[in-house]
């Protein structure tokens, strides 16, 4: 199977992140897919955003969650990486949808550190209102959460996302019932690539940004590469295949 390249929270040089202009970006670029992180707003809305706070992003201070979307919206999420982009708003995850769901890949990542009640449920029933389900992975370094997608809805897929070099990872998700490991790429090996195959889980690494990496994975035959960089990874895997 084809490795597939993934967006980092779009993943197109010279954009910010988790905007829709960066999104429209990744799919005008041919991305495979794209990964970004969802929390929910004061008033329970489900909003594309990295960080608990708004302070680095966001022309605003405090956490998300203290925030309607109402509020967050009259603020702007690009003008921290350039003025050119002082119009973009935090983007719901609809928004976002509506713009990547012909993707082949969603990583939807639940950013849950903090206290979101029902933010599993809502965000699965999204998926579903977009009638694309069989594209997203749902993933966590939230394992917790994660088991209460399966319980939710056993058939969607989940990712365990791990920092850590940890022995035996793919025992873990397989023992956890999740479909994927996503791990740090330099927490990868060919080994661990091929184990986590034999027992039927897919492979992700992240944040792919550098080529001798990208290569690697390549050759070690990674399911999924997460990169800020598509076209950098299009063109290493452009180069593997003639190799």
């Amino acid at each position: 199977m084809k490795t597939k390249i993934i967006g980092h929270r779009g993943g197109a040089t010279g954009y910010p992140e988790n905007t829709l202009i960066a999104f429209r970006k990744a799919v005008e670029l041919g991305a495979d897919g794209v990964e970004f992180d969802v929390q929910l707003t004061k008033d329970g809305e489900v909003v594309v955003i990295h960080d608990e706070f708004i302070d680095r992003t966001m022309n605003g201070s405090g956490l998300v969650k203290n925030h309607t979307l109402k509020e967050l919206k009259e603020m702007n999420v690009g003008e921290f990486f350039s003025s050119d982009f002082k119009e973009e708003k935090i983007p719901t995850l609809k928004e976002v949808l509506e713009i990547v769901k012909g993707l082949e890949i969603i990583n939807i990542e639940l950013k849950n550190y903090l206290s979101y009640p029902k933010l599993e449920e809502k965000v699965l029933k999204l998926v579903d209102q977009f009638k694309i389900r069989d594209k997203v992975i749902i993933s966590s370094f939230n394992h917790y959460s994660l088991e209460k997608v399966k319980k939710l809805q056993p058939a969607a897929k989940t990712g365990a996302l791990l920092m850590s070099k940890m022995i035996n990872p793919s025992d873990y998700v397989f023992k956890r019932g999740f479909n994927s490991l996503h791990m740090h790429f330099l927490t990868f090996d060919q080994k661990i690539i091929e184990k986590s195959h034999f027992m039927g889980i897919e492979t992700c690494a992240y944040t792919v940004n550098y080529p001798s990496a990208a290569a690697d994975l390549l050759k070690n035959g990674i399911d999924m590469i997460i990169t800020d960089d598509i076209e950098m990874v299009q063109k290493v895997r452009e180069k593997n295949d003639i190799i």
